[in-house]
């Protein structure tokens, strides 16, 4: 009797001591491990979830914050850039930073532990976050676009829309690599690629913003991605909303002679810096320049936010960022079939020309309506007076649906119904001859006899 007195007691201890709070969901200025935090004094928040729903009226009673300046001092309990000791209260939101002075472009790692109302005490898994370039001479980077000599166009009532161009630019990481950071933005969209992969699956970066005040930044983590040796780091820049058609401007005749695109400028432009920080603790900074080149020969020939994109896939070449030798021809990246395999082709030759800085592209001024405006603005490069990081979560995918309906209309016509209104894009798996073209077209109802209504699109 004695014995089992003594279990159950044992067992009692163990339930007792088992936290009834456990700290989840860190972020930090609201967003989860985000690599461009700008604030001085970073305010971090989580929440507070039950891990036994037996034990009733649970709540936090105290916290403590620890941040440190590697994942390994935080395994050790130690925050070297922070340790906030135990803070009485219920708190979990907003709890601004208080140690050490943050270092721009460097990163953080932290963890809360909290005390239930028993004075149990749980800590979190670890997080991260970093610091985006604060100061202006933070960055070495130049803006670069490629040579535009074409006039601004100006017939309202027909469409331009001009291919994506490409850039690239060849280097090589010549010790053993500890982390590499990609900072970037663009006047229009971009989308990165660093040794024949996407930087990130986002959309639409950097994000819309009035680019002759500022220009949002994105930063992303590629330690994985950069290879000892040699590397290509790659960009596709398209018109976005900085050169291209916007909103209902052109239905309404707003912008430079009332075309309704080239609200902000004329021609895109890229800028980025990769931050290589070797195992040594070297660094070594990759950015844009005059020595980066640009084509516009890729299988994107129009690309816009509202009038679509078209893509010939018999253009593409999956090795146009494939990491080479310096002054070494692009290779197949695939193995060279034996000249009888059928259906073998080489890929396709994309001209490169060197790509230019942003400015050298000169003044183009023209005549800006909107309403109560009708006055002459430049619409060359001008340089935003600042960067800033986009504070947003990013764009991405979030779910997959599949057609709910599929309805033939004609010949070689069919209606997808995906039965939701919805944001996205769609994936397509058809087979087909080469050169044989494919439309997509998108809307948000069905007319009473089933064809796909796109009058309320106007004139997109």
């Amino acid at each position: 009797m004695k014995q089992h007195l003594a279990l159950t007691l044992l067992a009692i201890c163990a339930v007792t001591a088992h936290a009834a709070l456990a700290p989840a969901d860190l972020r930090v200025e609201w967003l989860r491990d985000p690599l461009t935090v700008e604030a001085e004094k970073p305010r971090l928040s989580w929440r507070v979830e039950e891990s036994d729903a037996a034990v009733r009226g649970q709540r936090q009673t105290k916290y403590r914050v620890l941040v440190a300046t590697s994942a390994e001092a935080l395994a050790k309990d130690s925050g070297d850039a922070w340790d906030s000791g135990e803070v009485a209260s219920d708190e979990t939101l907003n709890i601004e930073y208080a140690g050490k002075p943050l270092a721009s472009g460097s990163a953080y790692f932290w963890k809360v532990r909290v005390w239930d109302k028993d004075g149990v005490q749980s800590v979190s898994t670890s997080a991260h976050w970093a610091m985006g370039l604060l100061n202006a001479d933070d960055w070495k980077a130049q803006w670069i676009s490629y040579k535009d000599e074409s006039a601004l166009h100006k017939d309202r009532a027909k469409l331009f829309l001009p291919p994506a161009h490409y850039y690239r630019k060849t280097f090589t990481a010549a010790k053993e690599v500890r982390r590499a950071v990609l900072f970037g933005t663009a006047l229009g969209l971009v989308d990165f690629h660093l040794n024949s992969e996407r930087a990130a699956q986002d959309y639409f970066a950097p994000g819309w913003s009035d680019y002759r005040q500022r220009a949002y930044y994105r930063a992303y983590d590629v330690t994985k991605s950069v290879q000892k040796g040699s590397n290509v780091l790659g960009a596709v820049v398209a018109d976005g909303w900085y050169a291209g058609y916007v909103g209902y401007a052109m239905l309404v005749g707003y912008g430079p002679d009332h075309t309704g695109r080239n609200i902000y400028g004329k021609t895109p432009a890229l800028l980025a810096q990769l931050d290589i920080e070797y195992a040594d603790g070297t660094h070594e900074l990759v950015g844009t320049d005059a020595t980066w080149e640009t084509s516009a020969d890729g299988p994107i020939r129009e690309a816009d936010l509202l009038m679509g994109e078209s893509y010939d896939a018999r253009l593409k070449d999956s090795t146009w960022c494939a990491g080479r030798e310096p002054g070494e021809p692009y290779l197949i990246s695939d193995p060279i079939p034996t000249p009888t395999q059928q259906n073998f082709k080489l890929p396709p030759v994309w001209k490169w020309q060197p790509a230019i800085r942003a400015e050298d592209n000169g003044s183009t001024k023209a005549h800006f309506f909107e309403p109560g405006v009708d006055e002459e603005r430049e619409f060359g490069f001008q340089k935003p007076a600042k960067l800033v990081a986009y504070t947003a979560p990013p764009i991405r995918v979030t779910q997959e649906l599949s057609a709910k309906k599929v309805t033939k209309r004609g010949e070689g016509t069919y209606v997808f119904d995906f039965g939701q209104n919805f944001a996205g894009n769609v994936r397509l798996r058809i087979a087909g001859a080469e050169g044989q073209k494919i439309t997509l077209r998108y809307g948000e109802m069905l007319h009473p006899d089933g064809r796909l209504m796109t009058e309320n699109l106007r004139k997109a």
